[in-house]
């Protein structure tokens, strides 16, 4: 895992290497080596952690023999032995034990098919000196980072914005329209940033930059939706737990392939106890195991079940307690850390558990991300499905929603839909009424994000706080991220997978895991985010559709008798921080930045609205995240951006 930045330039010249304060500035991602290369035409750096071949063999950028190809890569690709075995019995000779070496030799025989053959998480850049081309490309869920600003004369690109922005001489201005998306999301959805001008080359795709043509248009190579080799003949449900449960055991060994310690972030629930059950069966040491909890052990501290788990297991049990004034203290350096603003309240206790693994000494830390979204874990996903197929095959209830789009039956329908009095039928009515007549869902898309608990949010308090640059935007805006058409009744549930995959988990989970993780030199691996897996899980569905079955159903059925009963048995808690306490405290000590701070010059939040916002706004929970949201977004401008 490692820091990847560089220029390429279209007109040839006399280029010095990247200056070493650059390189710097990734040295977090990789503090073991950095190195440069440099040409006529590209200026290559990377910072590098080592875990595959820990000898000097292994710094990058690395050239191959003939120096034709030039690599810097950021990422692992777990199943490289397997792909070497294969290259050189077709002839391709190896200097080093590296998975570098292999992602070039892939390169440089297959071609861009080569993405194809990897299992793993990446982000790189293969510069061909003979043709004068550049091959970028990320992983398929998007696990590694790769900003990038075109121009007419240079292309620049690093995996984090603090190494991107040094390179462009110049300050970007706010994208009001990513900004917009960002305070209902709570991220900015990918390939957009805050910034104008810079983008991210989005999960799944590769882009060709030929100095010829000068053109970088992303090209897409995979999607979750269309993931599944369609699986032909009946299948019994024996059959696809135990095809489900052979998948995650082969992706859980993949990721433990490792020349240095390996250690499982791990709370009280399925997915990271899965993960530790098959992990420790197949290493060789007692593991490292990670939880978080929180003074006092509140009911939702998971620290009690986690140990208990780890210590059946014979793992080595490490525990985290965040106080509330830490978090507030710390805030500042954790938007730094994040490179984005990403307002999940979670972020710090993510940002904890690396943390707690780098003290000691383990720089591969397994975890559970990617269950919940291959697995239907979150229940306003499922509902998206039912509601878009019951529009599908019942049209008229769809037609007679659309008559209750007005505001006050709107509010009518959600005063009856949570009347605890009212017969459960007729709440049941309600709820779906008001979902499918919800004038904010733009009608020719798939209701989905307005099912989302605080997605909806920001609707009630913006207009109210949005300065003349936001005056423009259409009321559909926040809504660009997810439009994909419409779909057919069978395609609905793969259609809903995609959007969770390229909005929450690219953009939240797995952009905050990586800076988090990278910030402290520890790298973070999903063995759910497995390409076979998901594969396979995709094609099972399409046949056997499980969305109704209940929060993952085949998970759990398929770890029946690997995972402990009561595990399995326990329901989805998520990581609960003290939210409120944290937000709270976050607003009240930094709030008063926004008086003349970047959001008020650049005309996105109206200067007369700040005591609002230091106040009233966060009377309401809604309101509260709102707030908190606007403070991390000046922060981040200040902390990233303005420096």
């Amino acid at each position: 895992m490692c820091g990847i930045l560089g220029l390429i330039h279209r007109s040839p010249g006399q280029r010095p290497q990247l200056p070493d304060e650059l390189l710097a500035r990734l040295a977090h991602r990789g503090p073991d080596d950095r190195g440069a290369y440099t040409d006529s035409h590209v200026q290559l750096g990377h910072t590098r952690l080592s875990i595959i071949d820990l000898t000097q063999a292994g710094r990058q950028p690395m050239a191959t023999r003939d120096g034709r190809y030039v690599a810097t890569f950021n990422g692992e690709i777990y199943n490289y032995l397997e792909l070497r075995a294969e290259l050189v019995a077709v002839g391709e000779h190896f200097d080093t034990h590296t998975d570098t070496e292999v992602l070039i030799a892939a390169y440089r025989h297959w071609g861009r098919e080569c993405l194809d053959r990897f299992l793993g998480m990446f982000a790189f850049v293969i510069w061909d000196r003979q043709k004068k081309e550049a091959f970028l490309a990320r992983d398929r869920c998007g696990e590694k980072p790769l900003f990038y600003c075109f121009d007419g004369d240079r292309f620049a690109f690093a995996s984090e914005l603090k190494a991107l922005l040094p390179m462009l001489g110049h300050t970007p201005a706010l994208n009001v329209s990513a900004v917009d998306m960002y305070l209902h999301y709570q991220y900015v959805p990918e390939p957009l940033t805050l910034l104008e001008g810079i983008h991210k080359l989005a999960a799944g795709h590769s882009m060709t930059l030929t100095l010829d043509d000068w053109r970088a248009i992303p090209a897409r190579y995979w999607c979750v939706e269309t993931a599944g080799i369609p699986v032909s003949g009946a299948l019994t449900r024996d059959r696809i737990l135990s095809a489900i449960r052979e998948d995650v055991e082969n992706a859980v060994r993949l990721t433990l392939r490792s020349d240095v310690p390996v250690g499982v972030a791990l709370s009280g629930g399925i997915d990271s106890g899965a993960i530790a059950v098959i992990a420790q069966r197949h290493y060789s040491q007692p593991m490292h195991a990670f939880c978080v909890g929180y003074p006092g052990r509140p009911p939702y501290d998971e620290r009690q079940q986690a140990r208990a788990l780890a210590e059946s297991l014979g793992m080595i049990v490490h525990e985290v307690e965040l106080p509330i004034d830490s978090f507030v203290e710390f805030f500042p350096d954790l938007v730094s850390i994040m490179d984005e603003p990403i307002a999940d309240p979670a972020a710090f206790g993510h940002y904890s558990i690396p943390r707690a693994a780098a003290q000691q000494g383990i720089k591969v830390l397994l975890s559970g991300v990617g269950g919940d979204e291959v697995f239907w874990g979150y229940p306003y996903t499922t509902q998206a499905v039912a509601l878009n197929q019951l529009a599908i095959r019942q049209p008229w209830i769809s037609a007679v929603a659309g008559l209750t789009g007005a505001s006050a039956f709107q509010k009518f329908l959600i005063k009856v839909a949570n009347y605890p009095r009212a017969h459960s039928a007729l709440r049941r009515a309600a709820d779906t009424l008001q979902r499918l007549g919800d004038r904010h869902n733009p009608p020719d898309q798939l209701l989905y994000y307005m099912l989302h608990p605080e997605f909806p949010g920001p609707f009630a308090h913006k207009r109210n706080l949005y300065g003349p640059a936001m005056e423009a935007l259409e009321p559909t805006n926040p809504f660009l991220p997810t439009a994909i058409g419409s779909r057919g009744f069978d395609q609905v549930p793969a259609a809903i997978i995609r959007m969770l995959f390229e909005t929450w988990l690219v953009s939240n989970c797995l952009s905050l895991g990586d800076r988090v993780s990278m910030s402290v030199g520890v790298e973070t691996r999903m063995p759910f985010l497995d390409a076979r897996l998901i594969g396979h899980v995709m094609a099972l569905r399409a046949r056997y559709p499980d969305h109704a079955l209940g929060q993952k159903d085949w998970l759990r059925a398929a770890l029946k008798g690997v995972v402990p009963d009561d595990v399995l048995a326990r329901p989805k808690a998520g990581f609960q921080p003290p939210v409120r306490e944290w937000l709270s405290g976050v607003v009240n000590r930094y709030a008063s930045g926004l008086r003349d701070g970047a959001l008020v010059r650049a005309g996105v939040l109206a200067g007369d609205r700040i005591d609002y916002v230091c106040t009233q706004l966060s009377s309401s929970w809604y309101g509260l995240l709102l707030a908190y949201k606007l403070v991390l977004l000046e922060t981040w401008y200040q902390r990233i951006v303005a420096t």
